[in-house]
């Protein structure tokens, strides 16, 4: 019998209302081991192939428009040249940039919250 260090459920509930930050889709437990070769469930997408922390739908919303109107695109310079040439590589490259700007989004969100409250 396998022991986990977290179990399916406890995962599942670390998710709760979150969605994956570069495609906005639904996230999942995902069975693993940890650094320790321990057997594991950590959050993930399987429509991105990666192991997530989530983000909430609000945030992604934001950063996926900021993107697609070329407002803010924080990987930018990382993508020289043809990212449109292929269907899979515009939605590879509008997940990656929306992935990066969703934590952004929410930390500034949480920081006006917490900080910056006039």
């Amino acid at each position: 019998m396998k022991i986990y260090q977290e179990t399916k459920e406890q995962c599942q509930a670390k998710i709760g209302i979150l969605v994956c930050e570069g495609c906005g889709g639904k996230l999942e437990p995902i069975e693993t081991v940890n650094n320790a070769d321990e057997p594991t469930f950590w959050v993930g997408c399987t429509h991105c192939s990666c192991f997530r922390g989530g983000v909430l739908k609000q945030y992604w919303k934001i950063a996926r428009e900021l993107i697609k109107n070329g407002d803010l695109v924080p990987y930018g310079h990382l993508f020289k040249g043809d990212y449109e040439s292929t269907p899979e590589k515009l939605d590879y490259w509008l997940d990656s940039q929306t992935a990066g700007l969703s934590h952004q989004i929410m930390r500034i969100h949480k920081l006006l919250e917490k900080e910056f409250v006039v």
